[in-house]
């Protein structure tokens, strides 16, 4: 199965705003003074999980979008949801129980893709001309 370009393009988007909002997270603890090895570990895991998960969406969505059976299509978003929701509790589990990770620095990453869409979507899209769809 080929990658569709729109699901590289916006994942590409994404892990700019995750690692984006990353590095304020983590300068919001080396301000505290909070920052160690533990940090950095658990902003990679969770950070880099962030966008593997989102990947993986698209990818799921690329591939239901080209079935004939809808509900066929829409199983296998399921089981997609159910194994990275699964997968995202595993990593959350991994960073409170080793101590090679911080928690917090793991978990706060998981919300980074929903508030990259959100500050996209403040975006106002452009047509051919330039000039929004909105005709502004």
């Amino acid at each position: 199965m080929k990658i569709s370009a729109a699901v590289k393009k916006e994942t590409g988007h994404i892990a700019l705003g995750v690692a984006a909002l990353t590095a304020v997270m983590l300068a919001i603890f080396w301000i505290f003074g909070a920052m160690d090895a533990s940090v950095l570990w658990g902003a990679l895991l969770g950070s880099g999980y962030a966008v593997l998960n989102f990947f993986l969406l698209g990818i799921t969505v690329q591939k239901a979008a080209g079935m004939e059976k809808e509900g066929k299509a829409k199983s296998l978003i399921q089981f997609s949801y159910s194994l990275r929701m699964l997968a995202l509790f595993g990593v959350a589990v991994l960073g409170f129980v080793l101590s090679c990770f911080h928690w917090a620095a793991v978990i706060i990453p998981m919300i980074f893709p929903r508030v990259t869409i959100l500050m996209m979507g403040f975006r106002k899209p452009k047509g051919k001309e330039g000039k929004a769809e909105d005709g502004t």
